[in-house]
């Protein structure tokens, strides 16, 4: 094998790997969301009150898992030139 054969299939395994990763990244939220749905009424909230800046904890949160989604998701673009090694210079 040369040098071209070997990138390309180091470059299929870790396309693999992301594209698990996405799958992970996309089940999770929903998985989260049923368990958060179908918990039991009778559990009530830990503070009565939100703490001072408490509404900003969640929506950190989604933007992280937002952002890395979307970079996951640019991650898992194949690559356009296969045997060139200009992959520094291309657009996105």
């Amino acid at each position: 094998m040369n040098d071209l054969d070997l990138r390309q299939a180091r470059l299929r395994q870790a396309h693999f790997l992301i594209r698990a990763e996405l799958v992970v990244a996309f089940v999770a939220p929903v998985v989260t969301a049923i368990y958060w749905i179908s918990a039991p009424g009778m559990i009530g909230p830990m503070f009565y009150e939100l703490p001072p800046f408490g509404w900003l904890l969640p929506l950190v949160a989604i933007a992280g898992v937002v952002v890395g989604i979307v970079w996951m998701l640019r991650l898992s673009r194949p690559d356009p030139e296969a045997g060139e090694r200009t992959w520094r210079y291309r657009d996105f």
